[in-house]
C-alpha cells in the first residue's frame, strides 16, 4: 500500500509523543511493506527564503521536509494557518508523483489546514488522527486565558487573550534547528561534546534572536485578530466534517471534538502506542519504604502540572525531608520551575532520555505521577508507567481516566487539585504496601493495557483499506 503521511517535525530535531508515534508507526508500515512518505514541517533556517521542499530519506521511508514554512509561530497566525498556496503547491505536486493510496495527517503545526482539502480535491482517502485540540484551539491545549478547560464554541475573544497571555519565542525553531544542524558539521563532529555543546546553545541562542522572523505576526485590532481566530475554529470543524475519517485516541477527545461541531458518526475512538513500550519489563515492587515517585514531562509546562506538583511537594517536604519518599524528574522541564525544584527536599532533576533508556530508568521507581491539568488528549507516560508494572496517580481528566482505575491500576485525583494530590501521596508514603497490590495486579493485566505496534498497525491498515474502499 502507498501511504503518505502528513506531519510536523522529526526526531531528535523535535522531541514528544506525537512525532514518535508518527515515525515509529512508519517505521513498522516499511516493515510490512507499504511504501511509505512523510510531508512535514521542519526545520527554519537564518537568512534563508522559503518554504522550498527538501527530500531526503530515513531508511526506507521518503521524507519530504518544507524548509522555512511561513508558518513559524504555531497557532499565532490563524489566517495562514487557513491556507498558505506555496505550500498546498507542494504537496499536490507530490500526491500526482507518489499516487499514494491514502493520506495519513498526523498534525498540522507549520502546515496549513488547507492541505485537507489538497488530498481531498486530489481524490485521496484522508484520515486524520487526533492527539491534541490543535483544530479547535491556537494553543494546543484547549485551556483559556484564565487557565480553564475552554469548551466555549464562541472563542475569538479569548483566543486573543489566551496567545497574548503566552507569548511563543517567534525565532524558537530557529533555535531548535541550529542546536541540531551545526553539532552534525563535519568539523564539530570532532569536538568533545562537553566542550562543543554549551558553545552552540549560546550561539543558538544569540542568531535565534537576532533573526527577523519571515513574517511578522498577524497584527491588526482584538476585534479583527478575534474574528481571524473565530474564523480558524469554525472553518477547521467544517473541514474535519469532510475528511473520511477522524480517530481519536481517547474517547474524551471524541467526545470533545463532538461538542464543538465534528460530526460524531465520522470519529472513531482508537488507542494509539509507541513502539518502545510493549519492550518495558515489567519490575516487581515489594512494597516497602521510602516510596520512590516519578513524572515524565510534569514539570514541562503549568499545563502538564509542573505548578500542581510543585505545591503538593511543599506540603510533603516535611516527609521528604526525613527521607520518607523521593520524586524522580525525568524528561524535559522549564527553566522557569529549575529553582524551586531544587530548594525542595527529596527531588531529583534526571533530564532528558532516549526511549532505549527508560526500561532502565523506571527500574527504580515505586508510582508514576500524571498531574496534567488540560484535557491530557491520553497520555503516553502513564502507559509508559502501567508497561514497567508501575502504578499512576493521575488526575481524573482527559484520556487519563481511560487507564487509571482507583484500586486496580493507581489512585485517581478527582478533584486535579495540589491539596487532593499531596494526601494521595501522603497515603501511599504510610502504607506502601498498596505499591506491591498493585504492582501485582498490572503484571496480570499488563496485555489489555500496552498495546505492541503490530497490532495496531493492523488497526491502521483495517481503517486504511475501509477508506480506501468508500
Amino acid at each position: 500500500m502507498r501511504v503518505l503521511h502528513l506531519g510536523s517535525g522529526f526526531r531528535p530535531w523535535r522531541r514528544g509523543g506525537l512525532v514518535a508515534y508518527t515515525e515509529d508507526l512508519m517505521q513498522h508500515q516499511v516493515r510490512c511493506g507499504h511504501a511509505v512518505s512523510y510531508f512535514f514541517s521542519g526545520r527554519l533556517y537564518p537568512y534563508v527564503s522559503g518554504p522550498r521542499l527538501r527530500p531526503w530519506g530515513r531508511g526506507e521511508v521518503a521524507m519530504l521536509e518544507v524548509v522555512n514554512s511561513p508558518l513559524y509561530d504555531h497557532g499565532r497566525q490563524p489566517e495562514l494557518e487557513l491556507g498558505e498556496p506555496r505550500i498546498e503547491r507542494m504537496l499536490g505536486r507530490q500526491i500526482r508523483e507518489l499516487r499514494p493510496e491514502v493520506v495519513h495527517v498526523h498534525e498540522l503545526a507549520g502546515l496549513p489546514w488547507s492541505v485537507l482539502d489538497v488530498s481531498r480535491q486530489a481524490g485521496v482517502p484522508t484520515i486524520l488522527t487526533l492527539q491534541d485540540y490543535f483544530a479547535l484551539c491556537p494553543t494546543f491545549k484547549l485551556l483559556d486565558a484564565s487557565g480553564n478547560v475552554c469548551l466555549r464554541r464562541r472563542i475569538g475573544a479569548d483566543c486573543v487573550a489566551t496567545t497574548a497571555a503566552e507569548p511563543s519565542f517567534p525565532g524558537l525553531l530557529y533555535e531548535a534547528t541550529l542546536r541540531h544542524d551545526l553539532p552534525r558539521l563535519p568539523l564539530l563532529r570532532k569536538v568533545r561534546p562537553e566542550r562543543r555543546d554549551p558553545r552552540i546553545d549560546r550561539i543558538s541562542r544569540t542568531l535565534a534572536r537576532r533573526v527577523p522572523a519571515p513574517h511578522e505576526s498577524e497584527a491588526g485590532e482584538p476585534a479583527s485578530r478575534a474574528a481571524a481566530f473565530q474564523t480558524r475554529r469554525d472553518v477547521n470543524v467544517e473541514r474535519l466534517n469532510r475528511v473520511d475519517r477522524v480517530i481519536a485516541m481517547s474517547a474524551r477527545v471524541a467526545e470533545i471534538h463532538s461538542l464543538l461541531g465534528v460530526d460524531p458518526d465520522r470519529m472513531r475512538t482508537l488507542h494509539l502506542t509507541l513502539a518502545h513500550m510493549e519492550f518495558l519489563r515489567p519490575r516487581h515492587a515489594d512494597g516497602t519504604r521510602p516510596v520512590t515517585f516519578a513524572t515524565l514531562g510534569g514539570f514541562e509546562s503549568v499545563a502538564k502540572g509542573g505548578r500542581l506538583m510543585l505545591d503538593a511537594l511543599r506540603s510533603l517536604s516535611e516527609a521528604a525531608g526525613a527521607g520518607r519518599f523521593r520524586l524522580l524528574v525525568f524528561g524535559f522541564f522549564h527553566p522557569g520551575f529549575v529553582d524551586e525544584i531544587e530548594a525542595l527536599p527529596g527531588v531529583e532533576l534526571r533530564g532528558g532520555y532516549r526511549p532505549d533508556q527508560l526500561d532502565g530508568l523506571l527500574d527504580e521507581v515505586d508510582v508514576g505521577i500524571m498531574p496534567s491539568i488540560w484535557e491530557e488528549a491520553y497520555g503516553y507516560a502513564g502507559i509508559e508507567f502501567l508497561a514497567k508494572g508501575i502504578p499512576v496517580i493521575g488526575n481524573a481528566i482527559g484520556g487519563i481516566v481511560e487507564y487509571v482505575e482507583e484500586g486496580k491500576t493507581g489512585w485517581l485525583n478527582r478533584s486535579c487539585s495540589a491539596g487532593e494530590l499531596a494526601r494521595i501521596m501522603s497515603d501511599v508514603i504510610e502504607h506502601p504496601e498498596q505499591v506491591a497490590e498493585l504492582n501485582a495486579n498490572l503484571r496480570t493485566v499488563r496485555s489489555s493495557i500496552v498495546k505492541p505496534m503490530a497490532r495496531h498497525g493492523d488497526e491502521m491498515d483495517a481503517i486504511y483499506r475501509e477508506v480506501i474502499a468508500g
